[in-house]
């Protein structure tokens, strides 16, 4: 059997990442694990290119894009509307949070990585303002066991696509920026619509409209959020980009 040694590589953004025997990363043998024969990442899951960092490296970056997203005028933006929504009778509670489609941060792209420490940031400013000991699912088929156990110690519950989506309920925030359709086709799907949808701005997906299952999907999504108020997710970058809060009236 071939044996690949451990080394520390220091990157062109000074993180120092060990290499490593793939067998040793511990991911599910359905998912095929091999050494990078690139120079974008350390290692390759179905294709996709991933770096090789600690729990103490994933820690230090992300507290770097927090700190980035909470001295933003986009964080301060989304604490005042969700503190004035918060406190109206007129709007639907919230009491769990289902996050899908955040991407790994351990992705071998620096923008990507960015995209998905910022949305992470922006989350935990919603459940410092919703409510801290609100229960909070996140699913993610990109997610590495590194990236599952960093967001396991927050305390949120890490599962398997598409287990979250049982969690979806009428008193639901669901986040989900920039998914694909097929997401939001099976959230609206379910007998009730969640409380709270942050993702895609729905109308971007009538230009889609080429077939007849589209058109369906279309409306169906339509549908989903007709009795919601449509609020402009603010933005910083391009991280939520076409983004809207919609959130559901009493």
């Amino acid at each position: 059997m071939a044996t690949m040694k451990r080394k520390q590589v220091v990157d062109t953004e000074g993180w120092t990442h060990v290499v490593r025997k793939p067998r040793g990363t511990g991911y599910s043998k359905d998912r095929r694990v091999v050494r990078s024969n690139t120079h974008a990442g350390d290692f390759e899951i179905n294709g996709v290119p991933y770096l090789d960092r600690t729990l103490e490296n994933l820690h230090q970056e992300f507290c770097h894009w927090k700190k980035e997203w909470e001295e933003s005028s986009a964080c301060e933006k989304l604490q005042i509307l969700l503190l004035k929504r918060k406190g109206s009778c007129g709007m639907k509670k919230v009491s769990n949070i289902v996050v899908l489609g955040l991407g790994s941060l351990l992705s071998a792209r620096r923008d990507a990585r960015r995209s998905s420490g910022t949305q992470l940031a922006a989350v935990q400013t919603i459940l410092e303002i919703l409510g801290p000991e609100i229960p909070v699912v996140v699913q993610d088929p990109q997610y590495t066991e590194t990236d599952e156990t960093f967001l396991s110690t927050r305390g949120w519950r890490v599962v398997k696509d598409p287990q979250a989506f049982d969690f979806v309920c009428e008193s639901s925030l669901v986040f989900a920026v920039h998914c694909y359709i097929e997401i939001y086709k099976s959230i609206a799907s379910r007998n009730k619509a969640p409380a709270v949808i942050i993702g895609t701005k729905m109308d971007n997906f009538k230009r889609m409209e080429n077939s007849l299952d589209m058109i369906e999907t279309a409306l169906l999504l339509d549908n989903m959020v007709e009795e919601c108020e449509a609020i402009d997710f603010p933005q910083i970058r391009y991280d939520f980009s076409d983004t809207k809060i919609y959130w559901r009236k009493k």
